[in-house]
């Protein structure tokens, strides 16, 4: 397990969530508190339901793992495939 402080967590934070999520435990002390990073259950395991992809995208942008001109990037490419394969001939 490992103990770290804030400021000695934050410039790596993105590996130790790798850490954390490939099973290592991580906590980080602030002051006398302690908070521990861990991979949690997400909704669609937990309801067993499929999210859509609207809702798929706009969950990555409330993470801030998606910009909003990535998004808007990928549904163009997504349309542009579309529409190749609507003139595309029937095989």
């Amino acid at each position: 397990m490992r103990t770290l402080t804030v400021e000695e967590a934050t410039p790596g934070l993105g590996h130790l969530v790798e850490l954390a999520l490939a099973g290592e435990r991580i906590q980080i002390r602030k002051g006398n508190q302690v908070v521990e990073l861990r991979p949690t259950e997400s909704d669609e395991t937990a309801g067993g339901d499929q999210m859509t992809p609207r809702e798929a995208l706009r969950r990555l942008q409330g993470e801030g793992r998606l910009t909003a001109q990535q998004a808007e990037s990928y549904l163009l490419e997504v349309q542009e495939e579309r529409i190749a394969d609507e003139r595309r001939p029937p095989a």
